[in-house]
């Protein structure tokens, strides 16, 4: 077990595992590693702690992979994984050579899997028969989104029941369209380690018997004469996928052979011909998918058909998938019936621009009313009910032959933008206007108070630094402190202000563990709070409001808290936020280096003067950049606007005269 692995199970910081090792000669020695990522037994490790008193944590996903590293190669798992079975008291191999060091590991296994379930257990023996190496060769859709897209499948309702994924990794989808009702499933994968994962993981979250072939399922099809009613897939795109090796009379390439790169439009129409006529396809693609130059046929193609259902823009700041940190969208597909008329129309979503994927703070992604937007606009369009599926700034129906241009590109966000409502942006623009008319006149404010100064000969002050201060207990200097371990659950957060809400000037978005024994530092009004990193025009201080009392005191965050008897606290931010409080790092960052802000030391009403001077500054600051938030919101609005049609300019006098200077600007 590595230091890191330790320090999880014990709830410490990896530095701490560090510490023990340099100061205790009896804690236990590598047993094996490098001299930069040693390996020690947990056995050694667990009973050096129990002498101290202290307990680990039971995490049993960690202790089967231990358990994994020291007693099993990755042969041995991959012949674990392939002759594994579930009982009714766990889980068995059906190789009758089993070793004392299997026996272990699986009845590991089974603990893990009641505990973690079975996913997450048989996803631990898949990476150590892999290599360990969780990021080669594995692709795994996260939960949320094969749900969403099995839930895409609801239109075949009761005549959803065999379904195919042909690149199924490990096994999501298929689980996914189970929980659906398909009774027959059907998964091919290049790698013998993950089709294994996937039966196993199928039957045992499911009890569906699916039936798993290994190979490439572009140049070796399991199935060649399987009709499923639905396709569910998220393979690997963007890379070779072999296309010298593809015959020009295969009739999967009913809409063209695809490019050598072109792999996602050999997977689009690998899905379709394993449909019925009347059956679904969801596939989760790069979005370059839409738009690259050397697949605008096979696209046009589909379109003519009939074949493209819908195109959905997924938000960008979903968890990353391991297998790519591309931008990822979902493509439905459907086989025409021969006999039924080509549907002429397509639904674009463009959910990265929506507010369902606005709603969630800092940098994640509010995930439900994301797939709850995608099911509703979906339902309508496929019901025929068109008008609510056109959602303002989320979905537009766009006719196939507007689509069919030279480009033949299906980015939702642009005709998604595009289709917008007159009285909605009138509306918005006016919003816009009113907003950057009452920033203007607080920017002019502002200026006006902030200008009331004096010169005066060079002054000259005798000086202390923060820390000088903070020894004569004018000031104190607090940081939170990091936590001990890990958080169970969100009833053991609570809300925090970190640098760089402050940096950025956003409201508190961190969160801090409670623990007992180590009291969180509580921000009170009039505290300074200063970033220890930040950018070159972020936010240098923040004094706290009403807003940030009684919130926890965040990560990258230094507090000072004055005397109000002998400083006041604008006066000391002043000059924190001024050019002496900086250390250069030889990068674009600015850090902290507050100890050693020097301030003068004057007497309180002096100070107050200097202090009311420092706040209109720092609210001519706040004045600008509202005023610039409200110029970029005009801006946005109304080319949006003038571009979609739903604005046009008015007819003023003042423009009309002025045609002697067709350039426009000044001369």
């Amino acid at each position: 077990m590595t230091a890191t692995e330790i320090s999880k199970l014990v709830g410490v910081t990896r530095a701490t595992v560090s510490n023990w090792r340099k100061r205790h000669e009896d804690f236990p020695k590598p047993v094996g590693g490098t001299e930069f990522r040693p390996v020690f037994d947990w056995n050694a490790v667990q009973a050096w702690l129990a002498d101290r008193g202290q307990d680990a944590t039971d995490a049993p996903i960690l202790s089967l992979q231990t358990l994994l590293r020291s007693s099993l190669s990755s042969d041995d798992a991959q012949v674990l994984l392939a002759g594994l079975k579930q009982s009714e008291s766990g889980w068995v191999s059906s190789d009758s050579a089993t070793t004392d060091a299997m026996s272990g590991v699986l009845k590991t296994l089974a603990h893990a899997a009641e505990v973690e379930g079975p996913r997450a257990a048989l996803q631990a023996l898949a990476d150590h028969a892999h290599g360990g190496e969780q990021n080669v060769g594995l692709y795994r859709t996260p939960e949320p989104v094969a749900t969403l897209m099995a839930d895409l499948l609801q239109p075949l309702g009761a005549g959803l029941a065999r379904v195919l994924d042909p690149a199924c990794g490990g096994g999501s989808l298929l689980a996914a369209a189970a929980a659906h009702g398909a009774t027959e499933l059907y998964g091919q994968d290049i790698s013998e380690t993950q089709a294994a994962l996937a039966h196993l993981v199928v039957q045992a979250e499911t009890e569906v018997d699916a039936t798993i072939a290994i190979g490439d399922s572009l140049h070796d099809d399991a199935f060649p004469g399987l009709a499923a009613d639905a396709v569910l897939c998220s393979p690997l795109s963007g890379r070779d996928w072999g296309s010298d090796r593809a015959h020009i009379d295969d009739p999967r390439w009913a809409y063209g052979t695809p490019g050598r790169m072109d792999s996602e439009l050999a997977w689009v129409q690998h899905a379709l011909a394993h449909l019925r006529p009347g059956g679904l396809a969801v596939l989760l693609l790069p979005t370059f998918a839409a738009s690259k130059t050397s697949g605008r046929r096979i696209r046009s193609s589909l379109l003519r058909a009939g074949a493209l259902r819908a195109v959905i823009n997924l938000p960008p700041r979903l968890p990353q998938l391991l297998w790519t940190r591309l931008n990822l969208q979902i493509w439905i597909m459907e086989k025409a019936d021969p006999d039924g008329a080509v549907l002429d129309s397509v639904l674009l979503v463009d959910t990265a621009a929506g507010e369902a994927a606005q709603s969630g703070a800092g940098d994640a992604v509010d995930w439900p009313p994301v797939a709850e937007t995608v099911r509703r606009v979906w339902s309508a369009f496929v019901e025929g009910r068109s008008a609510e599926a056109e959602e303002p700034n989320v979905s537009t129906v766009v006719r196939v032959v507007d689509l069919l241009d030279e480009e033949v590109d299906l980015t939702p966000g642009p005709r998604v933008k595009l289709a917008i409502d007159p009285g909605i942006v009138a509306g918005e623009a006016d919003t816009a206007l009113s907003r950057l008319r009452a920033s203007v006149a607080e920017l002019a404010h502002a200026s006006e108070a902030v200008g009331q100064v004096a010169q005066i000969s060079g002054a000259t002050w005798r000086t202390a630094t923060i820390s000088d201060l903070a020894a004569g207990g004018a000031v104190r200097i607090l940081r939170a402190q990091p936590p001990r371990s890990t958080a169970s659950n969100d009833e053991d957060l609570r809300l925090a202000i970190t640098g760089r809400d402050i940096a950025i000037g956003s409201p508190a978005s961190g969160k801090v563990k409670v623990e007992p024994d180590s009291p969180t530092v509580e921000v009170e009004i009039g505290d300074v709070l200063v970033p220890t990193v930040r950018a070159p025009r972020g936010q240098a201080f923040r004094i706290a409001g009403p807003e940030e009392a009684g919130i926890a005191l965040g990560p990258n965050v230094q507090l000072v808290r004055t005397d109000p008897q002998r400083l006041d606290p604008w006066f000391v931010a002043g000059f924190i936020g001024g050019i002496d409080d900086v250390a250069s790092g030889g990068t674009t960052a600015i850090h902290s280096a507050l100890h050693r802000t020097r301030i003068p030391l004057l007497p309180l009403a002096q100070q107050h003067r200097y202090g009311e001077a420092f706040r209109g500054v720092h609210q001519l600051r706040a004045a600008l950049t509202q005023a610039g938030e409200a110029v970029d919101q005009v801006a946005e609005v109304l080319t949006t606007g003038l571009i979609a049609g739903a604005l046009e300019p008015t007819t003023r006098s003042a423009i009309n005269e002025d045609v002697s200077n067709p350039r426009g600007g000044s001369e």
